[in-house]
């Protein structure tokens, strides 16, 4: 059975994990209308209008599943995507290291963070998916897109959440049996061939990307030389966009 805990609103649902992880169960979500603190990566504001898409948390405190934090976000967008290939929607790909998107734009945020103490006690997976909402009045680095928006009807909020978490635990277990995802996730690589920016030791440098690799590092080619990166603000060059 799902564990879920629902609010109509909430400061964020990471936030609320962190503070209560230590009393919850392995796999507990936790969803919300309206965060009133929604955040992505780089410490980005998520602006979401109310009730119009599904904002989420997961948490994780199987040690198998937290020794395979590298593999956790970016499978997470593979779940995600698969159950959105399963509305019809098409074009799909996963930009490196967990964003979902449709074409040029954004549909799915993946924030993921880690509790630690003197070991790393959970990992926390904060998911956004923009769903029924249509006008985003925000400034946004990259051009928001909707379920409702591709599709043009309403999407049960509800039936799509049941969806995603059911694929999301059964990815995770699969995960937790050494299953390889990397075939399948390399197919949807956004990325690759691609010159973006890449920020590498703090400074800006312009790539041409050469994939996504087996461990889930993203592999690079700056001044002529291979680099694989594991962490790191990815942008797309000016020229591509």
């Amino acid at each position: 059975m799902i564990k879920e805990i629902y609010f109509k609103t909430i400061d964020s649902t990471n936030a609320y994990l962190k503070r209560n992880y230590d009393r919850l169960d392995d796999f507990c979500f936790v969803s919300a209308d309206e965060q009133s603190s929604g955040r992505g990566r780089q410490k980005r504001i998520w602006y979401s209008e109310s009730g119009k898409n599904l904002l989420f948390s997961v948490l994780i405190k199987d040690k198998d599943l937290i020794d395979h934090f590298e593999n956790l976000s970016i499978v997470s967008a593979y779940a995600i995507l698969k159950v959105l290939e399963g509305y019809g929607i098409r074009d799909l790909g996963i930009k490196w290291p967990n964003d979902v998107y449709v074409g040029q734009k954004k549909i799915c945020g993946i924030l993921l963070e880690s509790v630690s103490s003197a070991q790393i006690d959970c990992l926390i997976i904060g998911i956004g998916i923009n769903v029924n909402q249509t006008v985003f009045p925000e400034a946004y680095l990259t051009e928001p897109v909707s379920m409702k928006g591709l599709l043009k009807k309403d999407i049960s909020i509800q039936k799509l959440k049941k969806e995603l978490f059911e694929e999301l635990i059964a990815c995770f277990e699969r995960i937790r049996r050494k299953e390889d995802f990397y075939p399948r996730i390399s197919s949807y690589d956004l990325l690759k061939g691609k010159t973006v920016t890449a920020e590498i030791d703090g400074r800006q440098e312009e790539v041409i990307v050469a994939g996504i690799c087996p461990d889930y590092s993203l592999q690079v080619v700056c001044h002529n030389e291979k680099i694989c990166l594991r962490s790191g603000e990815i942008s797309f060059h000016s020229k591509e966009v």
